[in-house]
Parts: C-alpha cells; structure tokens; sequence
C-alpha cells in the first residue's frame, strides 16, 4: 500500500470491504483537516473503482488501459469539479454540465466517477442541482466529495453520502513522518507548526516550506512586543500582509492559549495571574472576531482589519499596566 500515506490505512481497509461485499456506496463525503491527502486518497479510490484488474488489496493495478489513461489524465469516464479560479465557487453551470455527461455510458470501465473538490466551494445552486443526481443515482456511478468543512455540506446532501472521515495521524507519529520525509528537524518550531496544523503532516510541511520557522518566530516576537509595549499599527499590519493571515490568527490563538494554561498551573503561587488571564481572554475573543471576518465572503479591507485588531490588543494591554 505504498500509494497511501501511513495514516491512510484503516480509512482504506473500510473502502476496500465496501469494494470486496459490492456495497460500494453511490457518493462518499470525504472529510478530515487539510494537510492529509484527501485528494490523493480519493484518486485511489476512483482509479481503484475504474481499474480493469485491481489488486486484492482493492488498489488498482496501475497496468490496464483504464489505469493508464486515468495516470493520463484523460480518462473518459472520471470527471473533477473544482472552482474556475482558486478561492471561487463552483457554479451551477459546472453541475449542469455533468448531469449531461451523466447521461453518457461508460467507455472503458464499468462504472463511472466523479470527484467535487472542495465541496463546500458549491453555491446553494449547484448544491441544490448536485441533489437531483444524488436523489436518483445513475448504476455503476460513484461520487466523491472532498470536504475540510463537512458543516458546510447541505443536510441533504449529507444525508445521501457515506461519510469517510481521515483522522489526523497520533501526534508523535505525524512528527516522526515529517521529519522522516522533509529537510526539517523536530525542534520547538516545527512542533508548534505541527500543532498548528491541526496535526496534518503535509499540511506542516507547506507551512514551513512558504513560510518558514523565521517568519513562525517573527510573528511570535511580534505578538510578544504588543503585549508589552508599543508597536506601530501601520507598519506591522503592512509586514503582515505577507503572511497567510488565517493562519496567523491561529498561530496567535494557540500562542494565547499556552499561555492562558501555564498561567492557569501557576496561579496559586501568583494570584495576579488571574488577572492577565482575563486580559488574555479579552484578546482571545478579538482574535476570534478577526477570524470569522478573515473568513468572511464579503470584500474586507484585511489592511484595516489588521490594523483595528492591532489596536484593539495594544489598548486592552494598555488598561492592564
């Protein structure tokens, strides 16, 4: 099983007994965190249901002429949904279009499959169109949907999927991987990245790649010297912008987080902790509120939002001397 990654296994041997007793569902609901390869597992998965002659591993076989033109990238019965342009929806059109291919039999394979990734980038549109063709499933057709927000996928969509969840590998195993399989040591920093990513290996790995342990540490002086002493708004918002500012915040969260917890242990010795808890609490809650609108559909001055975020923080460390 050397095409799977390693925390990959159990999710496979559940799609592989599907495959073995025929009851292969008609759509699946990947789920998990980004940074575990859920598009790659779901390329076995339908290069595996294509496969003229799969292993008994239910992997394919890599060999045939459906495995070769699947490698290809022109197979005729596999379809990939994704958004025109990165960060866009997937619009009706996009939906509309596949129901006609739906109509069309398979040409190389017995069955036919079609992967939507991410699926929380359909508009309520393509949603509601995506619904017919689950309501009333083709034979022999297996739908993928790829989700790092399963609470964004429609009830009713849901409700017509098998759900195959990927769970983050065991801490200590996702940092023996990463280190085994990237140019990066386990230090504090790669630790902390680690963590801030949810445990996702690959996903750390991209972290570090395009950011760096040097900016990781920037941005934890940065945070230091607001809470301390004067920084200016302006120039710092400016130097973040550079920065993926989503997983800034999060970096800021679990760097407030630890230090709500060891305030919290030493607390009896110190009461005065108390205190700064609460003031960390207060700022726990603007780096939430930044977030939800970092996320937020509208068009949002993020330059301005860093800045007021800035602020507020600074002010709030202010009121606490």
């Amino acid at each position: 099983m050397a095409m799977l990654y390693p925390w990959q296994q159990s999710s496979w041997q559940q799609f592989a007994s599907l495959k073995q007793q025929q009851r292969i569902p008609h759509a699946i609901l990947l789920t998990g965190v980004n940074g575990l390869g859920k598009n790659t597992f779901s390329q076995q998965i339908t290069k595996s249901i294509l496969c003229l002659s799969p292993r008994e591993s239910q992997l394919a076989c890599g060999q045939c002429h459906s495995c070769h033109v699947f490698d290809a990238g022109s197979h005729p019965d596999h379809i990939e949904i994704k958004p025109e342009e990165t960060g866009k929806q997937i619009k009706i059109e996009q939906i509309r279009q596949l129901i006609e291919k739906q109509q069309l039999t398979p040409t190389v394979s017995k069955w036919k499959t079609v992967v939507i990734s991410p699926a929380y980038s359909m508009n309520v549109n393509a949603n509601n169109s995506l619904l017919k063709l689950l309501e009333e499933p083709q034979p022999n057709t297996l739908f993928v949907l790829i989700t790092s927000k399963p609470e964004q996928t429609p009830i009713t969509v849901k409700s017509r999927c098998q759900t195959f969840h990927l769970p983050a590998p065991p801490f200590s195993e996702a940092l023996a991987w990463l280190v085994a399989n990237s140019a990066y040591n386990a230090d504090e920093t790669t630790t902390n990245i680690l963590k801030l990513a949810k445990g996702a290996p690959l996903a750390a790995i991209e972290m570090l790649d395009q950011q760096g342990a040097e900016s990781y540490q920037q941005i934890e002086q940065d945070f230091n010297t607001m809470l301390t002493a004067y920084i200016s708004p302006i120039e710092l918002a400016a130097n973040w912008q550079k920065y993926n500012l989503s997983q800034l915040m999060n970096q800021l969260q679990y760097s407030l987080q630890d230090r709500i917890v060891n305030n919290q242990l030493a607390i009896d010795k110190s009461p005065s902790l108390e205190h700064q808890n609460k003031r960390y609490w207060q700022i726990m809650d603007c780096i939430v509120d930044t977030t939800k609108l970092l996320s937020s559909p509208n068009n949002i001055n993020k330059t301005l939002l860093i800045e007021d975020f800035i602020v507020s923080v600074m002010r709030l460390s202010d009121n606490a001397q």
